[in-house]
């Protein structure tokens, strides 16, 4: 079982689909990580449960299939089971970082809840009120002073507010229930392609390469990639593309070309083309990115995703 401050074999742990396996602890119904360090690097990779995340102090952003999900000091983020991610610890004013991280297990989920990884989780739903949102929190600090502690109570404590936590999500925070048949069993081939893609996605990248590294024909991929993401590829890959650059764009000193080239743009006008169809700003946007640090925009999805590189409300909180 991990502890505290112990470093995790995180890449080892994921496998050639980016499936994330053979992490259980036997005596709990999760996997519960204090990450500590920016030194942190993890593969992207998925896992059949859901994952609980909170910023005890510190920043940590998130990758979540493709989005930047930004991750302050006191921030929760709900990550869906099958969703590829990864956390980029960050140093915060020359203070290490304290993020909480609940892997639940799948196999258990199942026993306690039929169909557990059919649901969709989010910070926002009806249901949830701002009592439930402070629980949560309340939660994730019990949580990490359990996980560091020797008393000899510690793994009752811990499972205690694991399944806790684990009511209160499934109580107030589902938001909906996927179809059975967009359920991944086994080794899912979607999930393969886009962790494939996360990984890839500053070289060049073509559907047609894609297809072939997975067996399939151009037209045929393309069809079943959109069906399963709701994207064409190259919106998707823009899309990874384009997240990373603004924040990139937001936090780095680095020219501009610099960073398109970094994040697989040809030049500075083909991350211009992209910004400006995503989210509608017009002339001078990488300069604006960096110089204004955009702030959220509650009002609708669609506005709130224009800026949600530099959000300063959780972006899970979207329905």
């Amino acid at each position: 079982m991990a502890i505290a401050s112990a470093p995790m074999p995180y890449n080892t742990l994921i496998g050639p689909d980016y499936r994330e396996e053979n992490v259980y602890p036997e005596e709990h119904p999760g996997l519960v990580i204090i990450h500590d360090s920016p030194d942190e690097k993890a593969k992207a990779h998925w896992h059949p449960g859901l994952e609980f995340v909170y910023s005890s102090h510190g920043s940590c952003p998130f990758i979540v299939d493709g989005q930047e999900m930004p991750l302050n000091t006191g921030d929760l983020l709900l990550i869906n089971p099958y969703s590829i991610h990864y956390g980029i610890p960050t140093d915060t004013d020359g203070t290490t970082p304290l993020v909480l991280s609940v892997t639940f297990n799948d196999e258990v989920l199942e026993r306690l809840y039929p169909f557990a990884d059919r649901y969709m989780f989010s910070l926002r739903t009806p249901r949830a009120n701002k009592d439930d949102l402070a629980q949560l929190a309340r939660l994730g600090e019990d949580i990490i002073r359990w996980q560091q502690s020797d008393e000899a109570i510690r793994g009752f404590k811990l499972n205690m507010l694991l399944y806790e936590l684990l009511s209160l999500l499934y109580s107030r925070f589902v938001s909906e229930v996927r179809r059975p048949e967009l359920v991944r069993s086994e080794r899912n081939i979607t999930m393969q392609i886009i962790g494939y893609m996360t990984s890839h996605r500053k070289q060049h990248l073509e559907a047609t390469d894609v297809a072939r590294e997975f067996g399939y024909g151009r037209e045929h991929f393309c069809r079943l990639f959109r069906k399963a993401t709701g994207k064409t590829f190259k919106e998707f890959l823009t899309d990874l593309r384009l997240d990373d650059a603004c924040r990139k764009l937001s936090g780095s000193s680095a020219s501009i070309a610099s960073i398109a080239r970094e994040c697989g743009f040809p030049d500075t006008r083909a991350l211009q083309t992209a910004v400006q169809r995503k989210y509608g700003i017009r002339a001078g946007i990488p300069r604006t990115i960096r110089k204004s640090k955009l702030t959220s925009n509650k009002t609708s999805n669609m506005k709130r995703r224009k800026y949600d590189w530099a959000c300063t409300n959780h972006p899970s909180y979207e329905n």
